[in-house]
């Protein structure tokens, strides 16, 4: 019997359907293909998890030669935040903004 692997809770942003609604098939189909691999926590050399600089608040992960996908892992909860093109990854360089007092 294969072993059973936990899938880590997933969440999707806004920012992240409208983003994969633009992709076409073939391109959705990779996201799908990486965000299963993340969510299983068997991310694949091809996917070439990493933190985004220099905060490492999020991490990306490669899709294909063009396309990442941004996301977060807090408390076993994966959160999507968006899926941009490899040059517009440094818009998620810095950490969100904490409101003052919160934590957050």
């Amino acid at each position: 019997m294969a072993r059973k692997h936990p899938f880590l809770n997933a969440e999707f942003s806004e920012p992240w359907k409208e983003s994969y609604q633009r992709l076409q098939h073939a391109q959705q189909l990779g996201v799908d293909k990486a965000v299963m691999a993340l969510r299983k926590q068997q991310p694949t050399p091809g996917l070439r998890v990493k933190p985004i600089e220099p905060d490492k608040y999020y991490d990306e992960a490669r899709v294909n030669d063009g396309d990442r996908v941004i996301h977060r892992t807090h408390e076993g909860t994966m959160y999507f935040v968006d899926i941009v093109r490899h040059d517009d990854v440094g818009k998620y360089a810095r950490a969100p903004r904490r409101a003052p007092g919160t934590g957050r």
